[in-house]
């Protein structure tokens, strides 16, 4: 019932609303729309029909074409639809039984055309909530390219539909890009099942792909697409699932069920495959993420039951769990460029014949080795083959470590850069995938640095000690694998679709200067957006379906920390969602201790929060080993970050800033930034997260001049000078009656005793946060063998207590 009262509010609400019951008063609808009309299709059987629409909407009033009622209105026989101007939706169609398609010049025109047919192009278009359900040439037709879907133009969107049954050659999404410019296309929630290669031949023909990004010919500009949140189910084709070919692409949260075939990174640089799924049911042929091309990140993905082999028996050099390709020399666009500054860190393979691959290839012009290449905290389990199999060895600066196999031979040195293998206990069957039991020799066993590594699979936040593979043990992450029971209700086509409103976020938070930022809104109705403080503004009004809002906020001048409510809400209805924007206040925080590591002087580290510019602080490193740590006194929010730089206008510094709440854990508030090399005084720095911390950390990295030496005169450390009042997870810690003693220990042990309950798993690190000891005490009292321990401070950690002890 609550369907239709919202379609008839939304007829109330669009004074430009137009039911249509034939194409004459289709095509006088399109003629006539104007931004904010919507046509509307009545029930039933539309035949040939032919939309072509160049016609400018906007966010907030689009044009929209839609079904009377999803789901019950049909467009077969041989439908075009060609979407050209701004702002225009379609959705709530069922494309099925079709019929007189035409092949000219062996293709078969599109159903679905982001540009009309004088060829303007469609940007900021939405096609939502349709079904193409094996709509397909004849037999004869079956190596007529028909790509279902070609997207052109800018910010577009295809979302929430179903794409089943496709047959013959030819993409289903075919994001064209003819010209070098990014296209920014957003292709998510959508469900792609049951494709059938030509003469049932796996890849025996190109072009049978699902998803194409680009083409060869503009492979090397940027798109900055992203596919995510989607299904495939029950697929073969060709090599190419989602075909890459073109760069700074995202794709992510993606799950791949029963199929042959890989994601195939085939053309392009900067792209970012993470946290998707691959269940390859021991299918043959069946592949991961294959990999071409410069700069590209894969990680927090999960691999499970592939089977590199085609289907005759013999193997494939295009195939296995990851696929890292040579290149060839002096490439064309449309060849093997080869693979440089690629990051394979934190995936997870279980069951896999071929794990990880290295330089493989598929034809001897293929000779350029992989440069510049880190493989890094990933873990197998029972791989057949081998785990990690190395046919070309990489060069440059690249690097395995951190990698643990169990159940599998490899290519690697046990024990060296911390690879290993572990006889037991690293996976446990789950109920959606494989994972990591208590004591798995993962848990806190990943190594390096990666800025980009802030969640796993899950999207449970990574901790600074983090686990290698795909999953952080523990976590509280829901980003679960698509099931077939999910079509329907949370990706693919929604016959009857329950209105709703999402926000991409919960918080944005801001330092005290101007500034803005933007979230996403995802629904299916129309929509306002509002605020309550008079120091922001938002970039619309009201809008429909999904959109982006920007924040803009004036600075803060107050001299206190600010909040205030943004709310989008339903027109005519009850939904609303809202987020919380804070903003920082400009205020010096004042008396905090400051100790150094790795100064000049070591005994002395100077204090340079001492107000007197004719002193600094020196140290020689380039790798970050020398840093300033200034104690905070308690937990304070963190707008900024001030620094006066020593030569600050004849040379840069390079530096990063970390914080922390115990002193020794330490998390990336910042990637590696550098000064600007042409200023006497201080520059500013702000904080995006704007932490609440006790202790911050400025570690350097060296100088433009050649040498290790970071040299600062002063610091000046802004934000809330007042100290946070205790969450509730630091009152838990504070009422946890957890004891440990003696301290300082003299005798080789310590204890530790609960007064509450068991206490379960506990940790302990040396002071630079590397883990000594772990071990599961199931019980309120026991004695801990230290003896091993050399002199010095240690931290103890339980579930929920954080401890220091001393060692003489």
């Amino acid at each position: 019932m609550r369907n239709y009262i919202y379609v008839l509010i939304l007829l109330v609400f669009n004074a430009h609303s137009q039911v249509v019951s034939n194409n004459a008063e289709l095509q006088n609808a399109i003629s006539n729309a104007t931004a904010g009309s919507t046509i509307i299709l009545t029930n039933g059987v539309w035949n040939d029909i032919s939309i072509s629409i160049n016609k400018t909407g906007t966010l907030a009033n689009p044009i929209t074409i839609k079904a009377q009622n999803v789901g019950q209105v049909f467009l077969e026989g041989n439908p075009h639809i060609s979407l050209g101007g701004q702002y225009i939706i379609l959705e709530g169609f069922v494309f099925q039984n079709p019929s007189n398609l035409v092949a000219s010049s062996n293709r078969i025109d599109p159903i679905i055309e982001f540009r009309d047919a004088s060829n303007n192009e469609c940007s900021n278009c939405i096609v939502t909530n349709i079904k193409i359900d094996s709509f397909n040439g004849t037999a004869s037709q079956d190596e007529a390219v028909f790509k279902w879907t070609i997207v052109y133009g800018q910010y577009n969107e295809i979302s929430h539909s179903s794409f089943i049954g496709k047959n013959g050659v030819g993409s289903i999404i075919n994001d064209n890009r003819n010209d070098s410019n990014p296209d920014y296309t957003k292709i998510h929630h959508n469900y792609f099942a049951d494709r059938v290669p030509v003469d049932n031949e796996v890849n025996g023909l190109n072009d049978q792909d699902a998803i194409r990004i680009g083409n060869s010919s503009t492979s090397l500009s940027d798109s900055f697409t992203e596919v995510y949140d989607n299904l495939f189910n029950n697929w073969s084709g060709e090599v190419e699932i989602i075909s890459n070919k073109s760069g700074s692409n995202k794709y992510y949260n993606n799950t791949f069920r029963d199929y042959q075939g890989t994601l195939t990174l085939r053309h392009g640089n900067n792209t970012e495959v993470f946290g998707n799924y691959f269940f390859g049911n021991n299918n043959p042929f069946s592949g991961g993420v294959r990999i071409i091309g410069e700069d590209h990140k894969v990680f927090n993905n999960y691999f499970e039951g592939l089977n590199y082999k085609k289907p005759n028996g013999s193997g494939s050099n295009a195939t296995g769990g990851i696929n890292v390709s040579n290149g060839k020399p002096d490439s064309e666009l449309n060849e093997y460029y080869q693979v440089k500054n690629v990051q394979i860190v934190n995936n997870t393979l279980v069951n896999c014949d071929l794990g990880i691959r290295v330089g493989t290839v598929i034809n001897n012009s293929l000779t350029l080795a992989p440069e510049n290449v880190t493989i890094a905290n990933n873990i197998m389990l029972n791989s057949s083959d081998s785990a990690l199999q190395e046919i070309t060895a990489p060069t440059g600066t690249s690097k395995y470590e951190g990698n643990i196999t169990q159940n599998g031979t490899w290519d690697l040195t046990n024990g060296v850069n911390s690879n290993q293998t572990v006889v037991s206990g690293l996976l446990t069957s789950g109920t959606d995938f494989y994972r990591l039991p208590l004591g798995s020799p993962a848990i806190d066993a990943g190594i390096g640095n990666y800025p980009f590594l802030t969640s796993d699979i899950l999207n449970s936040t990574r901790p600074t000690s983090f686990d290698a593979g795909a999953e952080e043990y523990g976590g509280t992450g829901t980003n679960l694998p698509y099931k077939a029971e999910d079509v329907s209700v949370k990706v693919g086509f929604l016959s009857s679709p329950t209105p709703y409103i999402s926000l991409s976020t919960n918080t944005l938070n801001f330092n005290n200067a101007a500034n803005s930022s933007s979230f996403d809104i995802g629904s299916n109705l129309i929509w306002t957006v509002s605020d309550n403080a008079d120091w922001i503004s938002l970039s619309a009004a009201s809008g429909s379906n999904a959109g982006t809002i920007t924040v803009n906020v004036l600075e803060n001048t107050t001299g206190s920390v600010r909040a205030a409510t943004v709310t989008v809400s339903e027109i005519g209805g009850g939904l609303s969602a809202s987020l919380t924007v804070n903003q920082s206040d400009t205020t010096l925080i004042t008396g905090i201790n400051v100790t150094g590591v790795g100064t000049q002087n070591p005994n002395i580290p100077e204090n340079t929060l001492d107000e007197n510019t004719s002193t600094r602080w020196s140290a020689n490193s380039e790798d970050g080993s020398a840093y300033l740590t200034y104690d905070i006194q308690c937990q304070k929010t963190i707008s900024s970050v001030k620094i006066y730089f020593h030569k600050g206008n004849i040379r840069t510094s390079s530096f990063k800033i970390a914080t922390s709440n115990d002193g020794t854990n330490f998390t990336d508030a910042t990637s590696i930034l550098t000064s600007s090399g042409t200023t006497i005084g201080f520059e500013e720095f702000p904080l995006a997260t704007n932490p609440t911390v006790q202790y911050l950390r400025i570690l350097g990295y060296g100088n433009s001049e050649g040498s290790g030496w970071n040299s600062y005169e002063e610091v000046e450390i802004y934000g809330n000078n007042t100290c946070a009042p205790l969450s509730i997870e630091d009152h838990s810690l504070k009422n946890s009656r957890i004891a440990v003693y003696p301290v300082p220990s003299t005798d080789g042990y310590i204890s530790i005793t609960s007064e509450n309950n068991t206490i379960g798993l506990i940790k302990i690190y040396d002071i630079q946060g590397k883990l000594l000891h772990a071990q599961n005490i199931q019980s309120k009292i026991s004695k801990i063998d230290i003896s091993n321990f050399s002199s010095g401070v240690y931290v103890l950690k339980t579930d929920k207590h954080t401890s220091r002890f001393v060692v003489e």
